[in-house]
């Protein structure tokens, strides 16, 4: 027998005996009608080094016109496509990520906020000033106009257009909408998105004197924020991790001027323990996308844990770096991200690096194991004894290379539901070439309520479709 749902993804409870699927750096792909498989597991990413900052510590990076800018530490930097760096200054820091955006080439300015300051880069010049040193906690642009939330006074602020440097006192605004303050905002689809930790709303060039925007009236909505740097833009909307007045933290998407809940409650009982048991407001997201998959990847810094949804299959896995001295899976180190020079970019909170993502090697950052897991749901049958007298993984062989011969999976299994493991087997998936080689394992046991689960941190291409169960109930009725 197929064992159902394979290649699924993350869907986790409070009772492991109820539900403990888990995909770590694995994700589901439809597989079109008429072949083998029906759906396969893809692995994530490996990373390869791409530029060495002056700083430990990423806090933003940005895309503008084939030049990238990014934040590390203090230091306020572009990066040419051959990896040089350039310091263009320094600027004001505090524990939030870094938010740029342009004025276009018409103003050929970038700004930044960090620390609560706003920062402005003449991209000719590559000059840097601060025209608000205070009271600027996210940025945007829309129509030439600069942006600034300050989210300590629920203000909203406007540049002059195409002039990052003019700050008018007049073209200010304040909420009068709902009483939960603004406390986080981004620019998108032609619009600003403003939110308080109950209710948002959406605001658009009504072209007025003075300050030219107004808050839309259909765009109001009950669902606010909790995590003001979770916004992303994804899919051709946002997406944010979400909370309203009488419900908890979930994820969400903007339809049309409709909040949409994309968050299982698998993931929202994840999310909640996070909640429970460390800060969840500092949780950073952001998007890319990769050959056909759009991905929103939301981290939780406190919590060291990283929740990915694919928009393309509305699948949720988790992404992680594998801790090797402890065993267990830590935050994924990309934290931000920007497509540029044909690369997806990245960088992270822990070392002073931007890396490419790639699909070229095999590996996490620092050349760390790239651990790969997929834990299945239970297998069972009426609570009655089933015997398993082999097992085996459909999946692509012979992808042995220079950094791994004979690249292995391994196969653990629970006969609790997922609370206890015995060890781990390995089989070979074959050396380079070696097409023909079967991947599996015999004598496996018997059990009542059956968890497989497989992982591999071999430095090889990875893709699973299916795993063949051999299952026997009683004195050798196979199982249906």
């Amino acid at each position: 027998m197929k064992m159902p749902g394979f290649a699924g993804g993350t869907y986790q409870t409070k009772s492991a005996v109820m539900a403990g699927e888990d995909c770590v750096n694995l994700f589901p792909e439809p597989v079109p009608k008429g072949n083998k498989a029906q759906a396969a597991l893809l692995s994530a990413p490996g990373v390869r080094e791409f530029a060495t900052m002056p700083e430990v510590g990423g806090r933003g990076i940005f895309s503008h016109n084939e030049r990238l800018f990014t934040v590390f530490g203090r230091s306020l930097c572009e990066v040419a496509e051959s990896g040089a760096v350039t310091v263009i200054g320094t600027v004001a820091v505090d524990g939030n990520p870094v938010i740029f955006d342009t004025n276009g080439e018409g103003g050929d300015e970038l700004l930044a906020s960090s620390g609560g300051a706003a920062h402005l880069v003449n991209l000719t010049t590559l000059a840097l000033s601060t025209p608000l040193a205070s009271g600027s906690t996210q940025i945007g642009q829309l129509d030439s106009f600069f942006v600034s939330l300050d989210a300590a006074t629920s203000t909203l602020r406007a540049s002059d257009s195409l002039d990052g440097s003019v700050w008018n006192g007049l073209l200010v605004a304040q909420r009068t909408s709902a009483s939960d303050p603004w406390i986080a905002m981004i620019v998108a689809r032609g619009e600003i998105h403003l939110f308080g930790n109950k209710t948002g709303e959406v605001w658009y060039n009504a072209g007025l004197p003075l300050l030219p925007f107004a808050q839309r009236p259909e765009g109001f909505f009950q669902t606010g924020i909790a995590a003001p740097f979770s916004l992303s833009r994804f899919n051709g909307t946002i997406a944010w991790l979400g909370a309203s007045e009488h419900g908890n933290p979930g994820v969400y998407t903007l339809d049309g001027y409709a909040p949409t809940k994309i968050s299982t409650p698998g993931i929202d009982y994840l999310i909640q323990s996070y909640e429970t048991h460390a800060r969840i407001a500092n949780a950073v997201g952001w998007s890319y996308e990769r050959e056909g998959h759009i991905f929103y990847v939301l981290s939780f810094p406190t919590a060291q844990r990283t929740l990915v949804y694919d928009a393309t299959t509305n699948e949720w896995h988790r992404r992680g770096y594998w801790d090797q001295a402890t065993a267990q899976f830590t935050m994924y180190r990309p934290t931000f991200h920007a497509k540029c020079f044909s690369k997806n970019l990245v960088c992270g909170l822990a070392d002073n690096k931007i890396y490419e993502l790639t699909d070229e090697v095999f590996t996490d950052v620092g050349g760390a194991p790239l651990r790969r897991v997929r834990r299945m749901g239970h297998l069972s049958m009426e609570n009655q004894k089933i015997f398993f007298p082999s097992v085996e993984l459909e999946c692509d062989r012979g992808q042995g290379n220079a950094d791994v011969a004979n690249p292995t999976v391994n196969l653990r299994y629970s006969n609790d539901g997922g609370k206890t493991w015995g060890a781990s087997r390995p089989a070979s998936t074959g050396e380079k070439g070696d097409y023909g080689t079967r991947v599996r394992w015999n004598m496996c046991g018997s059990g009542r309520d059956r968890v497989w689960e497989l992982w591999t941190s071999d430095p090889a291409e990875q893709r699973w479709m299916d795993f063949y169960v051999d299952a026997r109930v009683g004195r050798g009725r196979r199982a249906a």
